[in-house]
């Protein structure tokens, strides 16, 4: 889940009302470009040109090298955008009265810590981006974008996809507002929830932060059923069998058992038949099965077959 890091600190509106260096000024130079799904705020480039250097004045902590990256991207939103959402170490710092005043801050590198004022994030629209939903219960996200979640209760937000990472875009939610409702509230854990449970799963890993209903409702939100599903974020494809209880096997984890394990040692004679995630497997006369991360499963569930010899002694 993307940490949600906010610094308040107290900066008096006046301190943005200084003059401009002339040197800074003449990079701030060029056309605003065309958006798509990216919008700046009304206020954006009211301020931008006018008290830009107010950010680097020493009772605000910020020199001119650390705005560096965004006098360089001045008139490229989207690298500004990507580089809060996709970026490390992400923070932002304001006083809730004068939230526009603040920054926003990341990790680049070569460059250190980097700032950009609040004004100039870019907003996304989130009605215009792709639906992040499950089609024949394969999740495949591209990397690097940014997709929308619709809550159970219609509210949409924007998710950023990252090397396997899925959560809410950094750039929406470390400036979002409190909620105003527990409904609200309700929905934005749900949310939370959801992406995490989808990032776990993307990175291969268990996602055991929720029972296995909760589990099983936010898989059932984006489109994921009972059986097999694979989900892909950026950090290869990940494949795996949804039960009907909410619990979930890894299909990697499981093939490797069922193959590398010697079954005849274990009071099962060759022969004798394993029914798994709707297919048979014979035990040849090595004691193991011939099974496969490639095969087609079409069922959640796993048969043994009856043992009817001793366990050898481990």
């Amino acid at each position: 889940m993307y940490p949600i890091n906010r610094i308040d600190y107290k900066i008096s509106p006046t301190l943005y009302k200084i003059n401009l260096e002339k040197n800074v000024f003449n990079t701030l130079i060029g056309n605003e470009p065309k958006q798509n799904y990216l919008q700046l705020s009304s206020e954006s480039r009211k301020f931008s040109k006018e008290y830009i250097m107010a950010l680097v004045d020493k009772s605000a902590n910020v020199s001119a090298a650390e705005l560096s990256f965004y006098l360089n991207n001045y008139n490229d939103s989207k690298a500004i955008l990507d580089a809060i959402n996709f970026g490390t170490g992400v923070e932002a710092g304001y006083n809730p009265a004068f939230k526009e005043y603040g920054t926003i801050s990341f990790l680049k590198e070569g460059m250190g810590r980097q700032f950009v004022p609040i004004y100039a994030v870019p907003k996304i629209h989130t009605n215009s981006l792709k639906k992040l939903y499950t089609r024949n219960n394969k999740l495949i996200l591209n990397n690097k974008s940014y997709y929308c979640y619709t809550g159970s209760n219609g509210k949409q937000y924007s998710l950023a996809i990252n090397d396997g990472h899925i959560g809410w875009a950094q750039s929406e939610g470390l400036l979002s507002e409190p909620p105003i409702s527990r409904a609200e509230a309700k929905s934005n854990w749900e949310m939370l929830n959801t992406s995490e449970v989808l990032r776990k799963l993307a990175q291969g890993k268990k996602p055991n932060i929720l029972t296995r209903a909760e589990t099983l409702a936010a898989l059932n939100r984006v489109g994921i059923t009972e059986g097999y599903f694979e989900i892909d974020a950026g950090a290869g494809t990940h494949k795996y069998i949804l039960r009907e209880d909410g619990g979930i096997y890894n299909v990697k984890e499981k093939v490797k058992f069922f193959s590398n394990y010697n079954w005849l040692k274990q009071g099962y004679k060759e022969g004798d038949t394993f029914k798994i995630f709707g297919n048979e497997y014979k035990i040849d006369e090595n004691g193991h099965i011939d099974i496969s991360e490639n095969d087609t499963f079409t069922s959640s569930e796993i048969e043994y077959p009856v043992r009817t010899g001793s366990i050898d002694a481990l």
